[in-house]
């Protein structure tokens, strides 16, 4: 019969004590073990950083590999460990779908009110992107995106500023899906040029008489997960004032990056061109 779990005693802020499952406890350590650091670890590294026997380490592992939340990188007798691909549904599809609305929305009504357009919070899926959420302009003339709709990842500031930080592969295997009889998609150079301002800008290029300026949300593992978007029509919303809304809109993919737990990599800046946007 396998032993049971023991059960302890935690004290809470409250000061009321409740049981706990130290193996559950050891597990969860584990896992933020392998999320704090970059790349895999060894059982002797994670055995040292939880306090635990490596027995004990390599017993809650197997149980988690199992559950595709822990991933093994073999070579020969050697093992590393990483976080494995089930963990995206704790932090990828439920925290994005849920509270990336709540986290975003503040910014978007600010952008709203600075710019004087409509604001837009769109998610990833797959190859395409979607409205999820929306602070319209005040202006009688304006832009309302329909709210759920898919659009294809083609053709558009959005569509171009969430490919723009995709890698390669996955940009030519989604353009593969997506391309249209008269248009492929953008291209690399157009791509690197987005990347290196941090936005894309376009003018009637998917909805006639509608200009957008969009920049990337990316999550904790620096992935694009979404992008924050201003549109308004042509004739108001030039590439001038795109430019001047441009510093304002980076800073708010930013920030909502940084509460999904994106960390830039060191050193790394972004340059607000002044020449003009993409």
């Amino acid at each position: 019969m396998a032993r049971a779990a023991q059960a302890e005693k935690s004290v809470p802020a409250g000061g009321t004590a409740v049981p706990t499952i130290r193996s559950v406890e050891r597990a969860v350590d584990l896992l933020f073990c392998l999320a704090g650091r970059d790349g895999s670890r060894s059982l002797e590294q994670l055995a040292r950083e939880i306090g635990c026997s490596k027995s004990t380490v390599h017993r809650l592992l197997a149980t988690l590999e199992g559950l595709g939340v822990v991933a093994v990188e073999r070579d020969g007798h050697y093992r590393r460990y990483r976080l494995g691909p089930r963990v995206r549904e704790l932090g990828h599809e439920g925290w994005e779908q849920i509270d990336l609305r709540q986290i975003a929305r503040p910014h978007l009504s600010a952008l709203r009110d600075e710019s004087e357009e409509t604001v837009t919070l769109h998610l990833v899926e797959g190859n395409a992107h979607m409205v999820v959420e929306q602070a319209e302009s005040p202006q009688e003339i304006r832009r309302i995106l329909p709210m759920g709709q898919r659009t294809p990842l083609l053709r558009g500031a959005t569509a171009k500023a969430i490919l723009a930080f995709m890698p390669l592969e996955g940009v030519r295997t989604i353009l593969a899906q997506t391309r249209a009889d008269d248009y492929d998609g953008p291209g690399d150079q157009e791509l690197a040029d987005i990347r290196t301002l941090g936005y894309s800008f376009s003018v009637a290029e998917r909805i006639p008489g509608g200009s957008s300026i969009s920049a990337p949300v990316l999550d904790r593992g620096g992935e694009v997960c979404a992008a924050l978007s201003i549109s308004g029509p042509s004739f108001r919303f030039t590439p001038a004032r795109a430019l001047r809304c441009a510093p304002a809109l980076l800073a708010a993919a930013e920030r909502v990056s940084a509460s999904l737990g994106y960390v830039p990599p060191p050193g790394s800046t972004r340059k607000i061109s002044t020449s003009g946007p993409v």
